[in-house]
């Protein structure tokens, strides 16, 4: 029998002298049903998760124009501030 054989059985005594140890400590209890029911309705979950609404079509039109315009926006004061300073280096 090699080294490793010896340690996997030893390992496997081991284990299982400490399951029977629990078995007799460690004993089986019944939830109150008040905690049950009140844990269950604490983690029902949905279909859909909650952060995630569902838009409308008329909301995600006005979600993608303001984020069109707030580009556009973004983009022209960055071009202003390029003129400006190169103006500012002549």
């Amino acid at each position: 029998m090699s080294i490793k054989e010896q340690i996997m059985n030893a390992s496997k005594d081991q284990l299982g002298i400490l399951e029977s140890k629990l078995n007799g400590l460690l004993k089986p209890i019944a939830p109150r049903r008040e905690f049950v029911n009140t844990l269950r309705a604490r983690i029902h979950v949905t279909n859909a998760p909650a952060i995630i609404g569902r838009f409308t079509n008329i909301q995600f039109l006005v979600m993608m124009i303001l984020g069109v315009l707030s580009g556009v926006v973004l983009v022209s004061v960055g071009a202003r501030f390029l003129v400006d300073r190169l103006s500012l280096n002549k």
